[in-house]
């Protein structure tokens, strides 16, 4: 019986600090257009999944992304600034002739994402953010070519729109 309530009281806690993390799902928007979802990863640290279009529906592009709070300057008396900064993965499937110029059906590319981004949590629960999101790796196609169109057009800041709970 003791098992049992140790067991009850352990999954109790682990369910109530589960809870307790701050997430927020909304868009992002820039050369793609993505739903967002953010998880937080410990105290200051956070996760980001963004799925979505790119090249107005010429594609489909996720991310995985860990981010870490490098500074949170206090410039304003109500909400919060955070400027950070991450590493994950993004992966993706393109089609259609305008990606690399040629008559390319379907492709797709993989790589390395690095985030840098400034966001403002206001004491409601909405969150902005802007944010840069180059995506470095090879693209898969006729042959496997340096994925320099989703580089540069990842090389635009991005804004975010967030709900928090």
């Amino acid at each position: 019986m003791k098992k049992y309530f140790l067991i009850l009281v352990l999954f109790s806690l682990c369910s109530m600090g589960t809870m307790a993390q701050h997430r927020a799902i909304g868009l992002r928007a820039s050369s793609a257009y993505e739903c967002s979802y953010q998880l937080d990863a410990g105290i200051v640290n956070f996760w980001e999944f963004d799925c979505g279009l790119m090249y107005l529906g010429g594609g489909l592009q996720g991310t995985a992304i860990y981010n870490w709070i490098i500074a949170s300057p206090e410039w304003t008396t109500e909400g919060d600034w955070n400027f950070y900064m991450g590493l994950g993965a993004g992966l993706g499937m393109t089609w259609g002739e305008h990606f690399h110029h040629r008559n390319e059906v379907l492709g797709g590319h993989l790589g390395l994402a690095c985030m840098a981004g400034l966001e403002y949590n206001f004491w409601f629960p909405l969150q902005l953010s802007i944010d840069v999101r180059p995506v470095f790796g090879p693209y898969f196609g006729d042959g496997v070519l340096l994925n320099h169109h989703v580089f540069y057009s990842s090389l635009w800041p991005s804004v975010g729109v967030r709900y928090r709970f």
